[in-house]
């Protein structure tokens, strides 16, 4: 016999579909009316004001206060987040250390914090990045995403330990670092910013090339990602490069670290600063762009995107940008659009504070369908 006080599994879905429009509202414009809502979303106004009564109910919005409407005798109640519905928390991980940024649910930032790497496991100083981060602000931690140099098992969500590594999380495992949390590299979030809010936000299909102490490459085919069976789509550095891998090859033309099996990112920089007024620093970035540009001409022969975005502390440089279109212009076997990527400011914390939106987003309705 069924439960008259529960509702029917269709009636629960739109529900929730409905909370998800008026959030998404308040998520993007903030403070609001539900009249307001009602000519943006084209839901109707009693179907509109049941959502409202439910989330403000739920504790997901609350009424901040009353103005005229301009028609006689009525008077609007505005709505806004609540400020204890919750927060994210995006870490980014490298070299540098840990980079960690804690925004509520519309995005605002509450809080940034930087970590200098230490001697401790990198999982204890993540650890407690993240639980220094998730302690600013009110209301429950609805998500938590961590962008590592290394690339993540898409079944276990553990970082792959790469052979000759320079960056320190072989050994970081998500579910050590707390629950739900989102663990990927950090080519893939940094692309997932191009996507949303960046250069490849109209391409149907697009490459992102990272340029910096290490090379990756991430694909999107439509709005889908190829992760690989193990997560190790895109690792170009590992590409046969004249009998070498690439890395080796670039380490072998001067651009790769003494004390780190890594690239040299300041002798990059150095190189693409010398070369308008230095012939051997320029013919050291005409070699550089050569070999880069013969990678990812392979990657356009193979996948044939529409668009490859080139990023990273080296990637995204005009000098270097040049190169690579020239040498995938004489490459590739078709037209490719070859540009620099236009989130440069962290894109991969970026792209991972999205991450993390878009979870800790369908967390509080979630919450809200379950209160």
């Amino acid at each position: 016999m069924s439960d008259p006080d529960r509702p029917l599994p269709r009636l629960a879905m739109l529900r929730a579909m409905t909370d998800r429009t008026v959030l998404d509202h308040v998520f993007v414009h903030g403070r609001t009316t539900r009249a307001e809502l009602a000519a943006t979303t084209g839901i109707s106004k009693p179907t509109i004001s049941e959502s409202v009564r439910r989330l403000e109910t739920a504790g997901a919005l609350r009424a901040t206060g009353t103005d005229q409407t301009g028609r006689r005798g009525r008077i609007a109640t505005f709505y806004e987040l609540a400020a204890d519905a919750g927060r994210v928390v995006a870490a980014e991980v490298n070299q540098q250390g840990v980079r960690t940024i804690t925004t509520d649910l519309t995005g605002t930032v509450l809080a940034t914090e930087r970590h200098p790497p230490g001697d401790r496991p990198v999982t204890a100083a993540v650890r407690d990045a993240v639980a220094t981060a998730g302690g600013v602000g009110s209301g429950p931690v609805r998500a938590i995403a961590i962008s590592v140099a290394n690339p993540v098992d898409p079944v276990t969500h553990e970082v792959v330990a790469l052979p000759g590594s320079p960056f320190p999380e072989g050994t970081l495992r998500a579910g050590e670092i707390g629950h739900d949390v989102l663990l990927d590299n950090d080519v893939n979030f940094s692309a997932l910013a191009e996507r949303r809010e960046g250069a490849a936000r109209e391409a149907k299909s697009f490459a992102y090339v990272y340029v910096g102490a290490g090379l990756g490459v991430s694909l999107y085919v439509g709005d889908q990602l190829v992760r690989g069976a193990h997560g190790l789509a895109g690792e170009i550095g590992y590409l046969d490069s004249s009998g070498s891998t690439l890395a080796s090859a670039l380490a072998d033309q001067g651009f790769g670290r003494s004390d780190a099996p890594s690239l040299d990112v300041d002798a990059i920089l150095t190189t693409l600063d010398q070369a308008a007024s230095d012939a051997v620093a320029a013919e050291r970035l005409r070699l550089l762009g050569a070999t880069l540009g013969r990678a990812v001409a392979a990657i356009c022969t193979i996948v044939d995107p529409d668009l490859v975005l080139l990023g990273g502390p080296a990637g995204s440089r005009p000098g270097l940008v040049a190169e690579i279109r020239r040498a995938v212009r004489a490459a590739a076997p078709g037209p490719v659009r070859v540009e620099a990527g236009a989130v440069t400011d962290s894109a991969a914390l970026r792209g991972a504070l999205l991450s993390a939106l878009d979870h800790g987003r369908d967390g509080l309705v979630k919450a809200v369908a379950e209160s």
